[in-house]
């Protein structure tokens, strides 16, 4: 009997302590909480960052708001559910294949626009469930000219999650005939080849060159691509820390899709020197993850950024022709023992 009841007792106290751990778990999961770039109630006007709310107000109170889902290809996911009145734009429209995916010329791209209806005074809102995608299809709307541009955090899946409704198939555009202003309207914010980078680099020697590539891409373990044979940075680049893969700016981004609140990697690129007093050309592969990190540190008030938008896939196939003039390094540059300099 008396091991009967000892036994019950163990069972009684493990219960105890199960829960006891359980509670605390759960009393530690409520507190931690997202640390988000967008705070609904700080929204201000010039920032490119919006939540749901705030683009439901803004197509309410002002119907010349365009709103724009961008994606790669024909637009399936947007057929099956698009925000209300949201037209679709294939990326391929502003880049492709023969352009080296280096993003066409100004007036090509104003034309992409104005069949949205697209001028500059037209305020723009994009997303997707690729901030790249969205980030991209910005930058262009930006370096054209275009006063107000708008990048939705979150996408699709926050404009669900507010209970927002959606619609199905597709939605015509009134096109524009007018952009009302020359291109592109910011020239400054895009250095486009590696020509161009050189000639950046010779008016400021300061200029900081940051890869947002992954560390196995930065240390030219891999391309990252598989229409990019070589692998490497340019010489001189430095490490910003912000993917994980070369489809993704994971360290940016928190797991439901919003971008996280800055701090502690920008605290990680200053390590490199990474600042935002300095002039920043940030690149990737082709262009999409630095838009990203363009327009997180143009929120933030960093005001000499631009988009080295030929990336690593130029300045390889630069490299191949002229090795001396567009010197490559591989591995990590802090280690003078280790980096290995290809010219």
């Amino acid at each position: 009997m008396k091991k009967f009841l000892a036994v019950i007792s163990c069972l009684l106290l493990t219960a105890v302590v199960v829960y006891s751990k359980t509670e605390e778990v759960h009393a530690a999961d409520k507190s931690v909480k997202v640390q988000r770039l967008v705070k609904s109630k700080d929204i201000k006007s010039d920032d490119f960052f919006v939540d749901a709310k705030w683009l439901k107000n803004k197509m309410k109170d002002d119907d010349k708001t365009v709103v724009i889902e961008a994606s790669y290809g024909e637009g399936k996911d947007y057929k099956k559910a698009h925000i209300p009145g949201a037209f679709h734009m294939d990326t391929m429209e502003i880049e492709t294949e023969e352009s080296t995916w280096n993003i066409l010329d100004a007036e090509t791209c104003k034309e992409v626009f104005l069949k949205r209806g697209v001028t500059k005074t037209t305020p723009v809102v994009v997303y997707s469930s690729d901030i790249n995608a969205a980030a991209r299809i910005a930058f262009v709307a930006y370096w054209l000219g275009v006063d107000d541009v708008k990048i939705l955090d979150g996408g699709l899946k926050a404009w669900e999650k507010a209970d927002y409704k959606v619609e199905k198939g597709n939605e015509e555009a009134k096109a524009a005939k007018d952009f009302g202003a020359d291109v592109p309207g910011r020239p400054e914010s895009l250095i486009s080849t590696s020509d161009d980078l050189l000639a950046a680099k010779d008016k400021n020697p300061d200029l900081v060159l940051a890869s947002i590539r992954s560390w196995k891409e930065f240390t030219g373990k891999t391309s990252g691509y598989d229409y990019i044979e070589n692998a490497g940075e340019p010489e001189g680049a430095v490490y910003a820390k912000s993917s994980k893969s070369s489809a993704d700016v994971a360290q940016l981004m928190n797991n439901d899709g919003t971008v996280k609140e800055p701090t502690k990697i920008f605290a990680a690129w200053e390590k490199w020197g990474i600042t935002p007093d300095k002039e920043v050309a940030f690149y990737c592969g082709t262009g999409w993850r630095a838009a990203t990190a363009f327009f997180i540190t143009k929120q933030e008030g960093w005001k000499d950024v631009k988009l080295f938008d030929g990336g690593w896939y130029d300045w390889d196939i630069a490299h191949q022709k002229d090795p001396s003039k567009y010197p490559v390094q591989v591995g990590d540059p802090r280690d003078k023992d280790k980096v290995k300099i290809l010219n």
